[in-house]
This record gives C-alpha cells, structure tokens and sequence, in this order.
C-alpha cells in the first residue's frame, strides 16, 4: 500500500505541473520529460544494462511507450475537437481498461464490497469533471467526435493497463529495464513528431521537462511495484481516484481553488469508495 500512496502523490505532482503548462506545442516539454525519465530508469537500474537473456522488457516497453505517446496526442486531439470537459470523463472512464484486464486475462476477482467500491469510484471520477454539456463543447464545432472519444479511453486504459501486463509477464529484477524501454521509445517517437514540426527546444520546454519528468518516473516505477504486490483491481480505481483528490486539496491550499457542490459531492464519494475498496 506504500507503493501505492508514493505513487499517486509522485502523479499528482506531475499533473499540478502539466496543469499549468501553457502551450500550442507541448512536444518539447514531453521530450525532456522522456529524456529525464529515461536517464532517470538507467540511473536506478542495477545492473545498468540493457540486456539481460529476456526480450520482454524491450519489446513490451517498446510498445507500451508508443501507447503513452498516442494517448497525449488521441487526449489532445479529443480536447481540440470535443472540449476538455467531455474528453476528461472519457479519459478518466479509462480506468476501466485494466480492471477488464486483470479480471478477464489474470483472473483477478473483486468481491462485491470492492466491486461496488470500483463503481463509485468510477462515478465519483466522472463527477468529479461534471457531465458534459453543449458549454464543453469548443466553440464552432462541428459536434463530438465519438471515435477520438473512444481512442481517448482505450489508449490512455491500455497505457495503464501495460504495467500490469508486465507484472504477470516480466520477470521482477526487470522492472526497471521495462521503464527504461518504455520511456525511451516514447522520447524517440516524441523526437520524430518535434522533428516534423521544426520546432527548436526553449529553455521553458527544459525547465517543465524536468519538473514533469522526475514525478513522472516515480509515479510510474512506484506503480509497477504496487502491482505486483495488489490486485489491479484495488490499484487502479485507488490510484485515479487518489490523484484527483490530491490534486483538489493542493489547489484549494495551494491556489485558493475552491470546489462546487457537485465536486465536494464527489470527493466524498472518493472517500467512501477508497473505503469499500480497501474492506
């Protein structure tokens, strides 16, 4: 359960960072983020090297960093054409994916306590952003999108769901190797699109690297470890649930930030979802 708590606090540090980067480009801040990330997984690995007799750490980190990479840009492009508020819930519905995962392929069961917990947390997350109205919409649009919707949550649930997968498939002394392969071919891939745009780093792009990178890194080792010591079913809807509430108690603290009715509502909901969850 440590794991877990390190986990969420490390994301939602990253997610107060990434909250209040302003930009029409935000590929060079996910570059460096990357780098620092990937520098960060070889500094922690023991041995440092980058084969060990197994290729599961390479080919699953290949792809599961080319699926963090094509959830930001799904996110992005469901934000440009749906609105933030309607691409949040589906992004937070995402959650679903590795429940069905750990469930349907390893055979994890919840009881019916925890069951009910998984489904209030769900609906205290999708609470938490509101229900999306014509006012989420952008301006001028042409309606929503259901395909960039639907990328939005599968891509950002199998980006989740991929830690686990290495949990069950992995061997444990190759945990960091995973991270390492992850966040390097999610920097090449990142690498290519900066390329494309023929867009020059700034010293703004390292800067918030850094700041997203380091949490970034330690929320994702922290939540390997915590999967492979609970059941993703526990994990997962604590982890989401936990960052948002995290990330509501330091913007009220540290922004003056104050939630509506509708968000207190749901936080109370967090809190006895984490309960049911956890009995």
């Amino acid at each position: 359960m440590l794991f877990l708590l390190l986990a969420l606090l490390s994301s939602s540090v990253l997610a107060l960072v990434l909250k209040y980067l302003n930009t029409s480009s935000p590929y060079g801040v996910y570059l460096v983020n990357y780098i620092t990330c990937t520098l960060l997984a070889f500094g922690a690995m023991d041995p440092r090297t980058l084969f060990r007799g197994d290729f599961t750490p390479c080919w699953l980190g290949a792809v599961t960093g080319l699926i963090y990479l094509a959830s930001l840009a799904a996110n992005g492009a469901s934000i440009h054409k749906n609105g933030a508020i309607l691409s949040s819930v589906f992004t937070r519905l995402g959650v679903l994916v590795p429940i069905l995962v750990s469930v349907v392929l390893f055979g994890e069961r919840p009881t019916l306590v925890q069951g009910l917990g998984i489904a209030l947390a769900v609906a205290a997350a999708v609470g938490m952003n509101g229900l999306p109205g014509r006012e989420s919409r952008p301006a001028g649009g042409a309606g929503v999108s259901l395909v960039l919707l639907v990328l939005t949550l599968v891509l950002n649930g199998t980006a989740d769901a991929m830690s686990k997968v290495f949990a069950q498939l992995g061997r444990r002394q190759d945990d960091g190797l995973f991270m390492f392969y992850i966040f390097l071919f999610a920097g090449l891939a990142t690498l290519v699109l900066l390329v494309r745009q023929h867009r020059p780093l700034t010293r703004r792009d390292v800067l918030f690297g850094v700041a997203a990178g380091v949490p970034n890194f330690l929320s994702s080792r922290l939540l390997l470890a915590a999967l492979t010591r609970l059941p993703a079913f526990l994990v997962y809807p604590c982890y989401s649930v936990g960052v948002i509430l995290v990330i509501s108690a330091a913007s009220f603290f540290l922004f003056r930030e104050r939630l509506n009715r509708r968000q207190l509502g749901a936080a109370g909901m967090i809190l006895g979802a984490l309960v049911l969850m956890n009995l």
